[in-house]
């Protein structure tokens, strides 16, 4: 089975059509006397749903259960009442859709699952209507905009990007099985499996020099032995014959972005050995101690670096040459931590989203710094001067207007709801 790929929007609409009833979210814009369509999640389960209905003047949200012929019908661009409201969709319908199968917990479009999912997605034509900028103020919470409330409907989570490409996405759950947890230690990899459907499937764990494999009897618990520790770019996967059910990689973690869930590292060192696997670079700057003078300015600037693009790890206790030395003999993590807390507070703006990690290695300390990506630019205050900076491989420099400008355009107007 494809990963990716395009499937005809027909057969979409034959698949919903057999479906007795749909969970379905809406976001409608006001049309004359009618409601256009701006976007729509569909998604093909039978999990219980709170409705939820948010009116203004101009836009409205809608989150119910809805009969499958009724979502086929607005699919194929057929005028359809919904909660009392007249909804129109714009254009002619779309021949194809994009069709994407997704690992459990794997975040795409700001969604992530515990369980992995097959998606289907179609784009906005050209005659959508647009919605306004204008204040939200009705029967849901007050926003500044449209773009504010259509992503805390979707999301419960602050407005990142210009609005959505995509008028509908499809989802269809995949239980058959799942890896709900992954506990790594120093000489043992625990997975935990669930699933609904697990006759025939089999747990593999590979990595460059081999693999093992244990058949799965059902839901529960399988450990596979790391006499060496965990190598670089394992890849767990549960599996029936050709076919994955769900799947885990251990490279490198993924720097600056929300962690998986559900693994677990039991003892922090081996994260931090496949951490410095590939070295410094775009993502990953280390530093031998917490720093002083200009040392101090040039982290600083690379965390803003991070936080302006897609994130970070600074890395404290590692040498340029990727030793680990730890932090001084003696010292007080807390005051360290601290310090550095200090200072991101009283030279970046605005402050980013950040997480200060402690991870002990063979006898020594090492401070992790994890900077999120913002979706915006961040400054270094130097007295009265806002300095913007971007990460060039492993170097940061000065960011050029061009990037600043792009970053401000796409800048969310707020942080919070």
């Amino acid at each position: 089975m494809a990963n990716n790929g395009q499937t005809d929007t027909a057969a979409l609409v034959a698949m919903l059509s057999e479906c007795a009833a749909v969970n379905v979210r809406l976001a409608l814009v006001a049309d004359a006397q009618q409601w256009q369509l701006h976007h729509g999640q569909a998604t093909l389960d039978d999990t219980p749903l709170t409705e939820r209905f948010w009116r203004y003047s101009t836009a409205s949200f809608l989150e119910l259960r809805l009969p499958g012929l009724t979502v086929a019908a607005l699919l194929r661009g057929e005028e359809q009442n919904v909660h009392g409201l007249h909804v129109v969709v714009p254009g002619p319908p779309a021949s194809s859709a994009s069709i994407s199968r997704l690992r459990g917990q794997q975040e795409w479009g700001r969604v992530a699952t515990p369980w992995p999912r097959t998606e289907w997605t179609i784009n906005r034509d050209a005659n959508t209507l647009q919605p306004g900028h204008d204040l939200l103020v009705g029967d849901g919470p007050s926003f500044l905009n449209f773009d504010q409330a259509l992503s805390a409907f979707l999301h419960q989570r602050p407005h990142r990007n210009a609005g959505r490409s995509d008028l509908w996405r499809i989802a269809l759950p995949q239980r058959a099985g799942w890896l709900s947890q992954i506990t790594v230690g120093p000489d043992l990899l625990t997975a935990v499996v669930d699933g609904e459907a697990l006759d025939g499937a089999v747990l593999e764990l590979s990595w460059a020099a081999g693999n093992e494999r244990q058949s799965v009897d059902g839901a529960g618990t399988y450990r596979f032995a790391l006499p060496d520790g965990l190598a670089h770019d394992s890849l767990l996967v549960l599996r029936r014959e050709d076919q994955w059910l769900d799947w885990r990689h251990f490279p490198a973690p993924t720097y600056g972005r929300a962690r998986d869930t559900s693994v677990v590292w039991e003892q922090p060192g081996p994260e931090l050995d496949l951490l410095l696997a590939r070295g410094e670079g775009q993502h990953l700057e280390c530093k031998q101690q917490v720093p002083e003078g200009d040392s101090r300015k040039k982290m600083l600037k690379t965390i803003a670096a991070f936080a302006s693009q897609d994130g970070g790890t600074v890395l404290i206790g590692v040498r340029d040459d990727l030793q680990i030395v730890g932090l001084s003999e003696g010292t007080n993590v807390d005051k360290q931590v601290l310090q550095v807390v200090g200072m991101i507070r009283d030279n970046l703006e605005p402050v980013p989203s950040y997480e200060p990690r402690v991870i002990e290695h063979d006898g020594k300390t090492v401070l992790a710094l994890d900077v999120s990506g913002g979706g915006q630019m961040y400054a270094y205050r130097d007295g009265q001067r806002a300095e913007f900076y971007v990460r060039v491989g492993p170097n940061t420099v000065p960011a050029r207007h061009h990037e600043i400008a792009a970053g401000f355009r796409q800048a969310p107007t707020v942080t919070t709801f």
